[in-house]
């Protein structure tokens, strides 16, 4: 298979034009270099199949994949100082409304305040208490822009 960092490439054997999202949605302007290339390519090889794949696949494991706040909430509900802990954590969702990603700040005190998580496979409540994190540094996260009435 011919590759290329176009966003095209073609698969001789199985006789298929492979091309990205974007090379396509280039390719349908009328005389872009995209447009050229492909029409050149089907003039060439009129019996070659044209796939177009979606955006980049995901090949590492997105860490926070089932850590909502639901399951945050759960979590704390297991230790012996669920209340105290609930309190703070309600404190740090609140701090976080005004920042550009609320859930990157309080999943960040959540992993801090509890590091070995994962470690814990069973939910049933223990005598276990916690003490208490701060809140990360709400000046290393981006705010949101205030938005202006025109």
């Amino acid at each position: 298979m011919a590759k290329n960092n176009r966003g095209y490439n073609i698969d001789y054997a199985e006789k298929k034009f492979i091309m990205n999202y974007k090379f396509a949605a280039a390719a349908k302007i009328y005389g872009s270099d995209e447009y050229v290339i492909y029409r050149n390519f089907l003039r060439d090889f009129p019996t070659f199949a044209t796939v177009v794949e979606s955006g980049r696949k995901q090949k590492t494991p997105r860490y926070n994949k089932r850590l909502t706040y639901k399951n945050m909430e759960k979590y704390i509900s297991t230790f012996a100082n669920s209340s105290e802990l609930m309190e703070h954590f309600n404190c740090v969702k609140r701090k976080s409304a005004p920042l550009a990603s609320p859930y990157k700040y309080v999943c960040d005190w959540f992993k801090a305040q509890f590091p070995d998580y994962k470690e814990t496979t069973t939910l049933e409540v223990n005598n276990i208490t916690i003490s208490i994190t701060a809140a990360p540094d709400e000046t290393q996260y981006k705010h949101k822009e205030p938005v202006s009435a025109a």
